[in-house]
């Protein structure tokens, strides 16, 4: 058989892994988890906003967190992607919704069960793991639905 050829639309070696040869931008993917790491674990995270996700309440505090993520990642889609600006709602009020569930559950359940939110706790890391792992699942999933919403509307 004869070896396809792809177009790489990152900046990174990894682009020709199987995973991106599907159309994945590795230099988006890399903006939208820098957007993450900018607005949980930067001053955009204020004593305000922490105080409320890590009991899940009150949800005021964490929707505007979920937005400050939204606003970074949108922020990046406009630098990075040229076309179909108008479909950005649906990835980044996606980013929003779940972000906001994901946070809001995880107070909630660290006050259901106290020993997740005890840091000497090997379960409050586990539960932290999966916290980051469903955002990071989430951003991938943003960067699947970009890449079907722009392919459809060609």
């Amino acid at each position: 058989g004869s070896i396809p050829s792809y177009t790489t639309k990152g900046l990174f070696l990894f682009d020709q892994l199987p995973f991106f040869q599907i159309g994945m931008n590795s230099t988006l993917l890399l903006a939208l988890f820098f957007c993450h790491w900018m607005a949980d674990f930067s001053p955009l995270s204020t004593a305000w906003m922490l105080k409320a996700k890590q009991t899940g309440s009150p949800i005021f505090p964490i929707f505007v967190h979920a937005c400050v993520h939204g606003l970074l990642m949108f922020v990046a889609f406009l630098l990075l992607e040229t076309n179909f600006k108008t479909l950005l709602l649906f990835p980044i009020g996606f980013q929003i919704i779940t972000h906001f569930i994901i946070d809001v559950l995880k107070g909630k359940v660290s006050v259901w069960i106290s020993v997740l939110a005890d840091p000497s706790s090997k379960w409050h890391w586990f539960v932290f793991g999966m916290d980051q792992f469903l955002h990071a699942t989430v951003i991938i999933s943003m960067l699947a639905m970009w890449d079907t919403l722009t392919i459809c509307a060609k």
